[in-house]
């Protein structure tokens, strides 16, 4: 369980799972909140290239499962810190969806998410400043 390559693993499935929400689920929900067919297309379209950046994300992670513990290690601290502001990023902005749309719960990442988000966060960074060879 500590070991970088099995951080690797999860984070592939994570971002993997994108692909379903930006691809799938997007274009459902831009079809419930936004009426002009203008920013509906503008706003699909971010979600397709959004799930396609996810894809590559998850295979950079699948791929990266293979290399040297040291710079394993110094790839997942890096990660760990950019998950650190990414986590703040979507607090910060489930708090604002919120003051602003508080009836709208579909604007916000669901709880859970960003339940999940903060636990990966602290694996990754447990991982890359605990493991051992």
């Amino acid at each position: 369980m500590l070991k970088p390559k099995m951080v690797f693993t999860v984070l592939a499935v994570w971002w993997a799972f994108h692909i379903i929400i930006l691809w799938i689920l997007n274009p459902m929900a831009v079809e419930a909140l936004i009426n002009d067919d203008k920013a509906q297309l503008m706003n699909r379209s971010l979600g397709y290239i959004a799930g396609t950046m996810s894809m590559l994300i998850a295979f950079i992670f699948y791929m990266l499962r293979e290399i040297d513990h040291s710079k394993a290690k110094q790839v997942l601290l890096g990660t760990g810190i950019i998950m650190v502001a990414a986590v703040g990023i979507i607090i910060a902005s489930n708090m604002s969806v919120a003051e602003k749309f508080p009836t709208e719960t579909m604007m916000g990442t669901p709880p859970p998410a960003v339940g999940l988000w903060i636990l990966l966060t602290v694996y990754t960074l447990y991982v890359a400043l605990n493991s051992d060879k």
